[in-house]
């Protein structure tokens, strides 16, 4: 058998499931510093708590905390929306001891988030983080809503 041949016979033996074997999430997040992605739009906050690989393990809003259309966007709505993260977080057992805290818009609940988390538990942050993306020029703007 020609080196060519043996070449082209190992290329039809390829598997992923002996290469890329699966890691246990229990083991993985239980060491890891987790990311909490805070977004916080006019509308609404959403908070995604993610692992150090950046899968997503946890979502919550104003909006699953029970508040509806324009309540959503209130403070009182974002700290209500951490303390269920919270509570879920508990429920399923992750162990969360630093976070690292990534915070993305200028909505009205950004400063409850940050204070609910001190309030309602336990959690070490490490590291507070803004990635609010903001425009030098580019697109021009929408007209400003006048009420």
């Amino acid at each position: 058998m020609t080196d060519a041949s043996a070449a082209a016979d190992s290329r039809g033996a390829f598997s992923f499931g002996q290469d890329f074997p699966t890691a246990d999430p229990t083991v993985v997040s239980e060491a890891a510093v987790h990311t909490l992605h805070v977004h916080a739009s006019p509308n609404n906050t959403i908070l995604t708590l993610t692992d150090h690989a950046g899968r997503v393990l946890i979502n919550c809003s104003g909006g699953t905390a029970g508040f509806r259309k324009a309540q959503r966007s209130g403070p009182e709505a974002a700290y209500q929306a951490t303390q269920q993260l919270v509570t879920r977080v508990s429920e399923r057992g992750l162990n969360v001891t630093s976070l690292h805290l990534k915070l993305n818009g200028f909505g009205p609940g950004r400063e409850s988030v940050f204070r609910a988390i001190r309030v309602v538990s336990d959690w070490d942050i490490t590291r507070i983080s803004d990635a609010t993306p903001v425009a030098f020029n580019g697109c021009r703007p929408r007209k400003a809503r006048r009420l």
